[in-house]
């Protein structure tokens, strides 16, 4: 079983943010970690969890690293018990605040990950994309990151702007071989409706990088293993492949997202409405169809595949067989539980030929 909790609180709301996060909201830390640590030991104790039970934790936000590290204790306090012995424990941070502070109680607690929203390397890309850092700070946080203990780090990058260009990103990526990485999410610029570049009707670039991305990461070191997620040695995120493997996880925090057996949740999006009932779920009982489907949709997308026996159209199968776009393994996969599986050669077309085989 996966746990994510969510911490809803940014200093500032980046342009093109669509995710559930507030600013200026100090005043809520103490009553909403009270309302979280409420729903995750009601959450993990009516789903019967046994200790050990869980093998994921992600701290995901909004900026989890602006609530200060005392809160965290409580939070910890209430799953604490219930993690497995080698439990993967990731917090996501913003370099502007991090603190080799921080991230020593952090790492005291038990987070054993974690990941950086870097997202570039380059002041004017900085400044489009609103990040609140400098290009100094960058390497200023990783060394505070690595002196606090972390060796499990990751970081996010964003590329596709009308900014970048093949040249650009050779010169922009070459400092990620400066900092001390395991893992890299890269992704594409995306102008989602809810954040400011969706309401300014920011378009998309034309110039799709993806694969220049792939190329540049590779020459580093690091494989890619899902659309947006490269590592090296095998240092994959356990926790969102957990998810692309369709593994059940529970979500607390305001607006999270869960899915038990058929049964898919959602908390209260609002902090405030959600402090008032940290309990409430709205619910989606999926059928044995939509499962099937999302698993397709979400398997292609990373190197563990779809399992072979939830695929339908075995004229289309042997149709991307053929033509060396699918291949059929026999593997373990991320819980060491072995099956024959379909895998996408090229995770770039996961949304095209799911649609052949759903």
């Amino acid at each position: 079983m996966l746990l994510y909790i969510h911490i809803p609180f940014c200093a500032s709301k980046c342009g093109y943010c669509a995710f559930n996060s507030v600013v200026d909201s100090q005043e809520m830390y103490l009553a909403y970690v009270e309302a979280l640590c409420a729903d995750i030991s009601a959450s993990l104790q009516s789903h019967k969890v046994a200790p050990g039970g869980i093998t994921s934790v992600f701290i995901g936000g909004g900026t989890p690293n602006i609530l200060p590290a005392g809160y965290y204790e409580r939070i910890f306090e209430n799953f604490l018990a219930y993690v497995s012995g080698d439990c993967e424990i990731s917090i996501e941070s913003n370099v502007n605040l991090i603190t080799q502070h921080w991230c020593a109680h952090l790492y005291k607690l038990g987070a054993n990950r974690i990941s950086v929203g870097v997202q570039s390397f380059l002041p004017q890309k900085l400044a489009f994309l609103e990040r609140e850092h400098s290009v100094g700070d960058i390497f200023s946080a990783f060394s505070s990151i690595q002196k606090a203990g972390f060796s499990n780090i990751s970081c996010d990058v964003i590329y596709d702007t009308p900014l970048d260009s093949v040249r650009s990103l050779e010169s922009e990526y070459a400092n990620l071989a400066k900092l001390p990485l395991s893992h890299i999410s890269a992704y594409s610029l995306s102008i989602d409706e809810g954040s400011r570049f969706g309401a300014k009707q920011l378009k998309a670039p034309t110039q799709n990088l993806s694969h220049k991305v792939r190329e540049i990461l590779g020459a580093l070191g690091f494989g890619q293993y899902e659309v947006s997620n490269y590592a090296k040695n095998g240092a994959y995120c356990r926790h969102n492949l957990g998810y692309w493997e369709a593994r059940e996880y529970i979500g607390c925090g305001a607006g999270a997202f869960g899915r038990v057996g058929s049964v898919r949740t959602k908390a209260l999006s609002n902090p405030r409405s959600y402090i008032a009932n940290p309990h409430h779920r709205t619910q989606e009982v999926l059928s044995a169809e939509d499962l099937r489907l999302e698993a397709i949709m979400l398997g292609l997308r990373c190197k563990s595949g779809v399992r072979y026996d939830l695929v339908r159209s075995a004229a289309n199968l042997a149709l991307l067989l053929d033509s060396h776009k699918l291949t059929k393994t026999t593997h373990a996969d991320s819980q060491g539980a072995w099956g024959e599986y379909i895998i996408a050669r090229d995770v770039f077309l996961a949304d095209e030929l799911a649609m052949w085989l759903c």
